[in-house]
């Protein structure tokens, strides 16, 4: 088994391992629901946020332990083709977040 070095000076590998082990963490039914809500909203919408996502996934009554665990599968409907990352960020409606910044999906499906 080849060990990996962790090079704390490269930000971009750590976040990369984060985002592996909360996604790895994550609940399968959680992920499964995130997954199509974000579908969903970028069929109908042509900017999407985690705002929207987590507003459904809160009416369903799905949780997952870490939050973050939205990240990886925002990347994932990224790298699918069904939306894109704009430059541009909104207040979160969440609580937990203190109103702090969320990334603005464009819709490529819309």
């Amino acid at each position: 088994m080849e060990q990996t070095t962790l090079d704390f000076s490269k930000p971009e590998q750590l976040k990369e391992i984060a985002m592996e082990q909360v996604e790895e963490n994550a609940n399968a039914e959680f992920k499964r629901v995130a997954f199509k809500s974000i579908l969903q909203f970028a069929v109908n919408k042509p900017y999407v946020t985690a705002n929207d996502v987590w507003d459904s996934l809160d009416l369903l009554g799905i949780t997952t332990h870490d939050n973050r665990a939205l990240g990886p599968i925002f990347k994932k409907a990224a790298k699918d083709g069904l939306i894109e990352k704009t430059n541009t960020t909104t207040k979160s409606n969440r609580c937990s977040r203190h109103a702090g910044d969320v990334r603005v999906w464009r819709s490529l499906v819309f």
